[in-house]
């Protein structure tokens, strides 16, 4: 792939947004040199975030014995690992794979950049900023249905919705957008705030309600959001297909990341 002249910041935000957005009053993280390693509350392997990897040769045994280390001492036993472009050394990924580490997808995400408004249709669907306690279980629903979560990790989410509210809405730390169509919600998000600008996460529509043009209005919302801040750049990853429909209202595709599971419980 070739990749489009980027800042040498923006880049890093595209890479490895986890190591730059603002954390909430319930998260915790831990940047080093040689890692990010950002935990949030949850029971999901995707709740312990490690990126931003910049080990040396002979250091890959012993950092991934640190971050496990970490990882258990939280009382967790799961972590979503994420090899960028710029993690170090060369051929970590297969070593990772080699250390009994699961590969996530066979494709790995596309990194997504968009530094101009998005090239949106109207659309009839209305996306507002998550604000009352009604709206966030709603995009809570909206993902559980849209991610098509197993039985307990929709659960969780739900058992854990109002001190997750509560956090956000404290922490200033991001926003959740829901679109819905007259009453009824069919698509969710959530913006992470950077000094470089928004990530985009857990973007979701239900199935019924795809192709209509949900993301689109998402994106644009946090568009909006992203200017208002004064920091007018969206970045997010994403898989081929959503990948297709980004690029399609804007994105740029400036590089590969690849997604590794490690369950540190056997």
């Amino acid at each position: 792939m070739t990749l489009e002249p980027l800042s040498g910041d923006l880049r890093a935000f595209a890479e490895d947004p986890g190591a730059f957005v603002a954390i909430g009053p319930d998260e915790e993280r831990i940047l080093t040199n040689r890692y990010s390693v950002t935990f949030t509350p949850g029971e999901h392997f995707w709740s312990v975030s490690v990126q931003r990897l910049r080990f040396g040769v002979d250091d890959v045994a012993g950092g991934v014995a640190e971050i496990r280390g970490l990882v258990a001492d939280r009382g967790r036993n799961a972590a979503a690992w994420t090899v960028g472009p710029s993690a170090t050394p060369d051929g970590l990924l297969e070593l990772l794979l080699a250390m009994g580490m699961r590969s996530e997808s066979d494709a790995g995400s596309l990194m997504l950049v968009l530094s101009e408004p998005p090239q949106v249709q109207a659309s009839p669907f209305e996306v507002r900023l998550v604000t009352s306690y009604a709206d966030h279980l709603a995009a809570i629903e909206v993902a559980n249905q849209g991610f098509a979560f197993p039985g307990e990790d929709a659960l969780d989410e739900r058992r854990r919705a109002r001190a997750s509210f509560q956090s956000e809405r404290a922490g200033g730390h991001s926003v959740r957008l829901l679109a819905v169509d007259g009453d009824r919600p069919v698509a969710a998000g959530r913006a992470w705030f950077s000094p470089v600008g928004l990530y985009l996460g857990g973007g979701a529509t239900i199935r019924s309600e795809r192709r209509r043009g949900a993301m689109g209005a998402l994106v644009a919302r946090a568009w909006e959001v992203a200017v208002d801040r004064g920091t007018p750049t969206l970045v997010t990853l994403g898989g081929a297909m959503a990948g297709a429909g980004l690029q399609r209202i804007g994105f740029r595709a400036v590089g590969r990341v690849w997604h590794l599971v490690d369950r540190i419980d056997g």
